[in-house]
């Protein structure tokens, strides 16, 4: 069984968070926010892929993106919560930072495998939670 939780606090204990989101046509879109120090009050950085994942696992279709995608947006932001925030208004803006479901996972590769098992419900938002800041 996956291990999920629900966020109450801050979330900005964690180093990276990756998002999904899964429309009603089945498309499934990423977002992924970390610190990376930064200035000016954007210490974190959040990136917003607006095409949705291709049909892969989830490394293989993020890096894709990546690789090919002209419609990405990088946006500094205060905190992990404005990161999930902006990333709602995105694809389901009804939802806040706390209606999010959280899965902790140890790293990218763990991440993979549990999406391979994970069953997205459409309108929902999931995040992988990756480590802890020092």
């Amino acid at each position: 069984m996956i291990e999920t939780f629900r966020i109450k606090t801050s979330l900005d204990e964690f180093e990276r968070i990756v998002l999904l989101y899964k429309d009603e046509a089945n498309n499934v879109f990423i977002g992924h926010s970390f610190y990376y120090g930064g200035r000016d009050g954007s210490e974190y950085l959040l990136f917003l892929y607006k095409e949705p994942l291709p049909k892969k696992d989830l490394l293989a279709g993020w890096n894709a993106l990546d690789e090919t995608s002209c419609y990405i947006t990088i946006v500094g932001v205060h905190d992990h919560r404005i990161a999930v925030e902006d990333f709602l208004v995105c694809h389901n803006p009804q939802l806040t930072w706390e209606d999010v479901i959280y899965i902790p996972t140890e790293d990218f590769m763990e991440m993979n495998q549990i999406y391979s098992q994970l069953d997205l419900k459409a309108g929902c938002v999931y995040a992988f939670v990756i480590g802890k800041n020092a």
